[in-house]
This record gives structure tokens, sequence and C-alpha cells, in this order.
């Protein structure tokens, strides 16, 4: 009997601990109507039956439609208060399950144990699913079996004593007693029949319990009333090596470090103990396990770890401390990034309290400084990386609109779905105004607010890098205020810094807002002026700086004259580093000062020389065409078997000052100032009419060729202006060849590769010049609708003495044959040369052998010599 209590206080604690965990049941409606265990459903708020199985009917003595009016209160003849303090014996044993009186139908009362667990219904509701045992039958047999068990050995005890003392005299009293004890045996084996069935119907039971007793995870050990162990779960011997051996020893043996094992019942107590070598965190609950008859038997002590739980709790209240302490102002909002929470720094720092923000979006501090590129990117990061971390700026509850520091995280469920955003994120306005400050003071003059000679120097080297990237000319001017040390000697240092100050803002608005203006130190400056294309353009600046600083001074009621002397650099004209230029610079505002100051003066005088005739040359430019100072000289093509003529036009100017100008040194000066779109569109309309004509006198084809430049095809769409020009003059597209060079190649722009395309489609023949000194010239002939090949003058030169020449020419005409290229060897000034050529079967010759290039009535004279007029 006793170990029948034991394993019925065992089982209750760990029915009683598997209930804690709750989970939603689905269960079949005809395993629970047909179920022969009684089922009840219950509305755990107002303990009304909701459905009952049929079990369920036939137990409690009612129809279904009748129970189901009535109130688990109804059929539970246990107060409230009982009810309470049957759920608080249960947690103390640890028992998931409880034992009530339940009245049936015809008024009696038997005793149940009730097993419940809470799931949802369809309609996502709360309901009580109530297993219900009638265990009074159960209770009823245990009592009686001990009770007839003691009263028939305390009867065996008196009939023998009472045997021994009449033995001899009374023998009928013992035949008599022999027949009771025989009965008394009868009796004993119905129900010791009966014990047995009840005893195999506990070690069943029993059997189940030790599993659940042993699968618990907390340790669960029962002890005599000495505190010796009479049992233990298995988690006990798994973590203590227990063993069988260690039964009947103390339980404070086992747990050395636990003093209030010996006290009076209790719960709850919190102590340490050691596993495995660590001490952990253990809630302790000892209770009484008493019999029927409340003699108590022994002690149940539950040991359950709450290691991790006071982590976490621990955990929890520091990030509670921390969320609310934090001078970080923090946002928590929902996958709707609607705000859930947020801190006491956030209402500092925003000026929104907690209720007027909670259900709004962030977008309510949007500051309208980011657009909705800038948010999709985060919240791209957000969902890509689950974190963003940035400046932004956003607006306080005043409307006043502050820098902040914000970082944002994701927090993502099992299923890899957003759950929520945390935002954390401070105001730096006064961190990036004392940046602000402190780069102030390192990169610019306290006095003038220019640049100083550090950020000077770190703006050149970025200036200077650009410009060697995009191969353009940079120039660098030191200007040194002459008579300034007068001035402060004369008027004081105040006057003076009034001086500098003034010069500072003169300079500025002399230049343009890409330009650089320093103060170096003392009363020089540096200028740093990008992207300057001409010579013309610099002395325009440097003309207007010396007329400014030459103006008189107003400063405090004194008129101070000074003026400036400039020194000027290029680069990459006067080298190639910054400090070379600036020691160039430096040198030239020096040679300023010795030619009498408020001048300017370049590196060099070569170079101020040659400034000077480039600015002459330059205005001569602009007047030449509109003066007609401009001619066409042409110089013959001839085919090798004679039977074909061309020429190319060359451009010549002639200027009355200037005299005749080398192509080489105005075309390149051209095409800087864009006068090469007008200039080269007359020379095609003058080559193309001249061409016209002498089409219509010979009798043979004949071609013109026209030099056209990357410039013209970058910013004119040449294929339609020589459409225009060959409707205009009548020429046949295909007695035209534009002469390119491999510049117009190099560009790799689809917009002139398209033109190239179109003009092969009008039937315009297309000719790449000065063939093989180039360093990707085979690639061109592949990607370009190119039509002839002009081989440079510079293998043509030596031939056909020299070997290596003698095989590269053979070896461009081949391949050119195979691309089906016309080619044209330029340069060619010997019969040998020719000869050479002839052998490999070039297809052109252009040279002083046939004739230098000569005006166009030269070349009619030469070309009526050539060839037979038509009649």
């Amino acid at each position: 009997m006793a170990g029948l209590k034991i394993s019925t206080t065992i089982i209750s604690i760990a029915l009683l601990l598997s209930c804690s965990i709750s989970k939603a049941l689905d269960l079949p409606w005809q395993v629970f109507r047909n179920n022969s265990a009684v089922m009840l459903i219950i509305d755990p708020n107002s303990g009304q039956i909701t459905a009952a199985n049929n079990a369920a009917t036939e137990f409690y003595g009612y129809a279904e439609s009748e129970l189901l009016t009535l109130r688990i209160q109804d059929i539970n003849q246990f107060t409230a208060e009982q009810v309470a303090i049957e759920r608080k014996n249960a947690v103390a044993e640890g028992r998931n399950y409880f034992i009530f009186r339940h009245q049936l139908a015809d008024q009696s009362i038997r005793t149940v144990s009730v097993h419940s667990v809470p799931f949802r219904d369809k309609n996502n509701e709360i309901q009580l699913f109530s297993i219900v045992h009638d265990i009074s039958e159960q209770r009823f047999l245990q009592q009686s079996l001990w009770h007839y068990q003691a009263n028939l050995e305390q009867q065996v005890a008196l009939q023998t004593q009472e045997i021994k003392q009449v033995n001899q005299s009374q023998t009928l009293l013992f035949s008599v007693a022999i027949v009771v004890l025989c009965a008394a045996t009868l009796v004993l084996g119905v129900f010791l029949m009966r014990l047995r069935r009840a005893k195999k119907r506990s070690e069943s039971q029993g059997a189940r319990l030790s599993a659940i007793f042993d699968a618990i995870g907390d340790y669960l050990i029962f002890t005599n009333d000495n505190g010796n162990i009479l049992s233990a779960n298995s988690r006990v011997s798994d973590d203590f090596t227990f063993t069988q051996g260690a039964l009947n020893e103390s339980i404070t043996q086992l747990f050395s470090g636990i003093g209030c094992l010996p006290d009076a019942p209790y719960a709850n107590r919190e102590c340490q103990v050691k596993v495995k070598g660590q001490f952990r965190s253990f809630n302790v609950t000892k209770n009484d396990v008493r019999d029927g008859k409340n003699q108590r038997l022994g002690f149940i002590y539950v040991l359950q770890d709450i290691t991790v739980r006071l982590e976490n709790e621990r955990e929890q209240r520091l990030a509670s401390t921390v969320f609310s302490t934090t001078s970080e102002g923090v946002l928590v909002s929902d996958k709707d990034n609607k705000i859930q929470m947020v801190n006491r720094a956030f209402s500092q720092i925003t000026g929104y309290r907690q209720e007027e923000v909670l259900g709004e979006s962030p977008a309510l501090f949007n500051s309208g400084r980011h657009g909705p590129t800038f948010f999709s990117q985060l919240y791209s990061d957000l969902h890509e990386h689950g974190h963003w971390e940035g400046e932004i700026w956003n607006r306080r509850k005043s409307g006043e609109v502050y820098p902040s520091w914000l970082q944002v995280s994701a927090v993502f469920d099992d299923e890899q779905n957003i759950e929520m955003y945390v935002a954390l994120f401070n105001d730096i306005t006064s961190r990036k105004n004392h940046e602000q400050m402190m780069w102030q003071q390192a990169n610019f003059d306290t006095l003038t607010g220019l640049a100083n000679r550090l950020h000077f120097h770190e703006q050149f080297d970025h200036t200077l890098e650009r410009a060697k990237t995009h191969a353009s000319r940079l120039a660098i001017c030191f200007i040194d205020l002459d008579r300034f040390k007068a001035v402060n000697d004369t008027l004081g240092h105040h006057i003076g810094d009034l001086l500098l100050i003034e010069a500072a803002q003169r300079l500025k608005e002399c230049t343009r807002s890409s330009d650089i203006v320093a103060r170096l130190g003392g009363d020089e400056f540096a200028l740093l002026l990008p992207d300057i294309d001409t010579i013309s353009d610099i002395e325009k600046i440097a003309n207007k700086v010396l007329q400014q600083l030459s103006a008189p001074f107003e400063l405090e009621g004194h008129e101070t004259f000074v003026s400036g002397s400039m020194g000027i650099t290029f680069f990459p004209d006067d080298g190639n580093d910054r400090k070379a230029l600036l020691r160039n610079a430096d040198s030239a505002m020096y040679k300023a000062k010795e030619h009498g100051r408020n001048c300017y003066q370049f590196y060099t005088a070569a170079m101020h020389e040659h400034a000077q005739a480039r600015r002459q040359l330059e205005g001569a430019l602009h007047k030449a065409l509109s003066n007609q100072e401009f001619s066409i000289f042409y110089q013959p093509i001839i085919s090798v078997d004679g039977q074909h003529i061309g020429s190319e036009a060359l451009l010549r100017w002639h200027n009355k000052e200037l005299g005749s100008v080398p192509p080489d040194k105005f075309i390149p000066i051209c095409e800087e100032l864009g006068l090469i779109i007008t200039i080269g569109e007359w020379v095609l309309y003058q080559a193309c009419s001249q061409a016209k004509a002498w089409c219509d006198r010979i009798q043979q084809s004949f071609f013109v060729t026209v030099n056209v430049s990357s410039i013209q095809f970058q910013r004119a769409d040449m294929a339609q202006v020589i459409g225009r020009v060959l409707q205009e003059t009548g020429l046949a597209s295909h007695c035209l060849t534009i002469e390119i060079t491999e510049t117009v190649l190099a560009d790799n722009s689809q917009n002139i590769l398209h033109q190239l395309k179109t003009l092969r489609a009008m039937g315009v023949e297309l000719a790449i010049d000065d063939f093989g000194t180039g360093y990707s010239s085979l690639s061109y002939l592949k990607r370009f609708p190119l039509s002839k090949l002009k081989i440079d003058r510079a293998f043509i030169r030596d031939l056909p003495d020299d070997l290596e020449d003698r095989a590269l020419v053979k070896a461009i005409i081949s391949m050119a044959g195979n691309l089906n290229l016309t080619v044209v060897a330029e340069g060619v000034e010997t019969q040998p040369q020719l000869d050479f050529l002839r052998t490999l079967q070039c297809d052109y010759s252009q040279g002083y052998l046939h004739s230098k290039p000569i005006p166009a009535l030269e070349f009619e004279d030469w070309l009526t010599e050539h060839v037979v007029e038509s009649p």
C-alpha cells in the first residue's frame, strides 16, 4: 500500500509538470465521441460544459442535452476554496491532475481524477479538454484490503494463542478453530486473488508512472522520515552517478551544499547545487507523502534547475535598464513599421512623448532631405543583410532638422520573416559642428577664409590627378602683393590685415567657382585653375586679377594702393608633379617682380614668348576664314597601273603678318578653339566642288580625299554634314574618301561608330591615315568599317634597302589584301620605292615622286598632262 501511495504521488507531480506546457489539440470527433474514457470540453472562463462524449453521459447518468446545460461547478462537490486548496496541493505534490468529488444524476458521489489540457478550437477560442477517471472503487478496495489483512492477522494470532493454552484439554475447540481458520483461509484466498489482480493493475500503472517519473527533466527524490533515499528518477542517476547502492543513504550526502534539506516541508527555495563540477541554481520543493490514514510515509523532493531562467531574467533586467537609461534613442517598430516602444532618450532627442508616437510610422520624423531612393536602399539592405547604419537627417517635434547617426536592425522569426525593427540613434549635431570647426581651422586661413597651404596642397594633388586622368591642362598662379610691407609699416598691422581680407575677396571675384584660391602665408596668394584650354583664358584671368589688385583700397579712411606680381606655370607643359609646378610658379612670380611688378610672367621667357605668339596666332585664326586666308592644295594619288587618279585635299593658311603657317601649327589650335568645325566644313565644300568639276572633265574615275578630325566627329554629326555637302555639290559618294586618324577610332564611341557606318552605307570611302604608328591599329581594322589603309611615310622612307621596312610593308599589304582593303603608300619619293611597291601589288602611291601638294590651278594642269579630256 505504501508503494502505491508513493507512485501515486510521483505520477501526480509528473503529470502536473507536463501540464505546464499547453498545446493546441486537434482531436477527431469520432474518436472523442466513442472513446471509452469520460471526456468533457469546458469553457475555462464560465465552467460551462460545451461538449461530452458517450462515456460521459453514461457515467454521469444525464442525457447529453441535459449535461450540456450544466457547469462543471454543478457537478463538482468541492467549494471554490476546496478547489483552490486542491490546485495548490497538486502544485506542491507535482501532479498534473486534480482529485475532486463529482455528484452523478442519481445523487451518488464519486471520487474522480481530472486531467485537463487547454487548446484552441476552430474559432481560435481557448477551451479546456478534460479526461475524468473514476477512482472510487480503487480507493475503497485499497483501504478494505489493508483493513481486512490487519484484522485477519490479529485473529490468527489470537487463535494460535488460545490453541497453545488449551491444546490438550480443548480438542473440540481446536477443531472448531481449524474449521474457522480454513474458512478464513478460503476468504483470504478470495481476497488475495482480487489483490493479485489489483497488484497487476498497480504494476502496470506503476510501470507507466515510472516511465513518466524518469522522463521528467527535474530532479525527483523520495526519502523516508529520516531523509534516507528510497528512490530517485533517472535525471539524478545521470548527473550524480546515482546507483541503487546509494539507496537508504542520506539525501544530504548526495546534495551536500543544500542546508535546507532537513527542514520542515517547504516550497520554492532557491539553492546552489554543484552539478558535474559546476554550481547551478535550483528551485527546491519538499512535500510530505502520506497514506490514506494521513500517516506520513516520507518526503518527496523536487529540484528544478532555474539557472537559465535566472540568467534570462538577469539579462532582461539588464536590457530593461540599458533601454531606459541609455543616452541613445531607441525605437522599436513592428513588421509593418508601426512604432511599438521608445525609450526616454528618444523623447529627449526628438521632443515627442511615447504616447504621441505609438502606432505611428518613423516617416513622422522625415526631414525631407532624403529622397525615395535613399530609403529604398535602406530597407533593401535591411531585408538582405538585416542591418543598416549611416548618417541621416531627422526632424524634431519643434520642426528643427538635425543630423543623427542611425543603426537599424531587423529581427527575424524562425521562418526568416521580419518580425520587428530596432533602431538606435543619437544626435550628432554638436559632433558635426565640432568636426566642421576643426576642419575649417585645419584647412582655411583664419584671417581671409581662403584655403591655407595644407588644404591648397591637398586640392592641388586631387586636381592634378584628375587632370592626368582626363588629359586636361592645369594652370597654377602665385601672386605677391607689391608694397604690402610699406602698408604694414606705415599704417599698422590692423590695416594690413584689412588689406589682406579685401585682396582675398577680390581674388575670389576674379576666379570661377571651380578654381581654388589660397593664402600661402603673409601676402602670398595662389590660384589653382583647372581645365584651362588656351593661353588666352589664363591671360584674361591674370589681367583681371592685376586690374583688381591695382584698384585703390579703402581701409577705415585710409586710401591705399598696392599691386600684384604674378607667376604662371602649366601642367603638363612645365612639370608633372606638385613640387615642380609650385617651384616653377614661384620662380615665374619673382621674374614678374624683376620686370617692374604689377605684371605676370610665365615660367620661362621662351614660354612667355610662345604664349604671346600663340595669342597672336589664335587671334588671327578667328579672322582667317572671313578674310579668305585659307586655300586648298592637292597632292595626286595614283594607282600602280596608272589607270586611276585621285588627290588629297590639304588645307593651307597664309596670313599677311604671320606668313605661311604650317598645318601642324594651326590645325591643333583650331581643334582646341573649336574652329575646326566651321573650317572643316568649308574644306569639304571646296574639295567636293573641285572634285566634281574634275570628274566631269576627265574620262576616267577620279576621287578626292579629305581629312576629318576627331573633334568634328565628337561635336557634329559628320554623316549628316557630308551627306549635305555631297547633295549640294553633286559629287558621287564613291568619289569622296574621308581620311581619319587613329585618334578618331581610339575614342571608341558608339556615336562615332554609328557615323562611320552611316558614311559607308552612303558609299563614302573611309581611310585610316598613318597606319602602323598606333598601338591598336589591327583592332581598328576589325571593329570599324574601313575601306582604305594608308601606310605611313616612316615605313616607305628607307625602302627598298631596309629589310625590316620591306618585311613590314609586305606584311601590311598582304594583310590589307586579305581584308579587302585598298592600300595607299604615302611619302613615295623615288622610283625604286615605287618599283618595290608595284612588286608587292600596292594599290596606290602618293608622294613627291608624282607631285608635291599644289594649288588647284596647278593641279588642273598636272591633271591635263596625265589624263585625256572628254570630248
